[in-house]
């Protein structure tokens, strides 16, 4: 169920850009595909559109499918900073930007104190993920848009 201002916060992306806005959903190692489902749910009850990223995948991949799927947020789940199979933010910033993709917003779900936070566009606490997450993240991606629509008028 969606407050009525994040019903109306959508319902003005959706006149701007013609649909909801779109989320590609990736972990950053197989110790973070345990939350997949928990957090695209939530998103996706949120009022977004959701894309999953396939498990295990790298960060030419992951920013290759935000391009391919017309993502305007990457959410990177990041709970463990040690695990061997590590996708780092750093090569995924590298990696959007060499699609010329800086126009998606990056963010990460985990712990708020993640070291990465800096380097990021918003930072989700996995622990407290609920929907005013959602409705701060869609206000975040709105005053974007109007602020890229109005540029260009």
């Amino acid at each position: 169920m969606t407050s009525p201002q994040l019903a109306t916060n959508l319902a003005k992306f959706a006149e701007m850009e013609g649909r909801h806005p779109r989320l590609l959903l990736a972990t950053a190692s197989s110790d973070e595909e345990r939350y997949h489902k928990h957090v695209a749910t939530l998103f996706a009850d949120g009022g977004f559109d959701v894309d999953v990223a396939p498990q295990h995948s790298d960060a030419q991949s992951i920013a290759r499918q935000v391009i391919d799927c017309d993502a305007d947020i990457l959410v990177l789940i990041r709970t463990s900073l040690s695990a061997k199979d590590r996708v780092h933010v750093a090569d995924l910033i590298s990696a959007l930007d060499a699609l010329d993709a800086e126009y998606v917003k990056f963010g990460i779900v985990g712990h708020a104190d993640d070291p990465a936070s800096s380097n990021v566009d918003f930072v989700c606490d996995l622990e407290h993920l609920q929907t005013g997450d959602c409705e701060a993240l869609i206000d975040y991606i709105l005053a974007v848009e109007e602020g890229r629509v109005a540029q260009h008028i």
